[in-house]
């Protein structure tokens, strides 16, 4: 059954589902301004090795937290997320730039369980993001 647009009640193709749920999760504005970059400075590696950076850091991230909060740095669990966020919002993944924003807040509340369950239960909406970005 295809998905319906909440705001019409219309069926909605899957395509169409697909560029919707993409443009949820990304800005499309911070994408092209880094494209742009790649092409005045003639190479196309730009992007992509930005993407292989970010998901090089998440898959790190759930380790370095916990060991920042083992060893009592609670700056520097704040500081991860805090660099994950400004990451993903300059590559225009708005949807995960948020996700860590919201664990930087647990994370300098000192409410690092909830900043724990608030990864953990990103992992669908981390993948979803890093697969629009290799697609962009």
């Amino acid at each position: 059954m295809p998905a319906m647009n909440a705001s019409t009640g219309t069926a909605l193709s899957a395509a169409q589902n697909d560029q919707e749920q993409e443009a949820a999760l990304l800005d499309r504005r911070c994408i092209e301004e880094i494209r742009f970059i790649e092409k005045a400075s003639g190479r196309n590696d730009v992007f992509s090795g930005f993407v292989v950076t970010l998901e090089r850091n998440l898959a790190s991230f759930a380790a370095s937290f916990s060991d920042c909060i083992a060893r009592g740095d609670s700056a520097g669990a704040t500081r991860a997320a805090h660099t994950l966020k400004g990451a993903c919002h300059q590559l225009g993944a708005q949807a995960l730039g948020d996700l860590f924003a919201e664990i930087e807040r647990s994370a300098k509340a000192g409410d690092y369980a909830e900043a724990k369950r608030t990864f953990d239960g990103g992992g669908s909406l981390i993948a979803r993001s890093l697969l629009a970005l290799k697609q962009a």
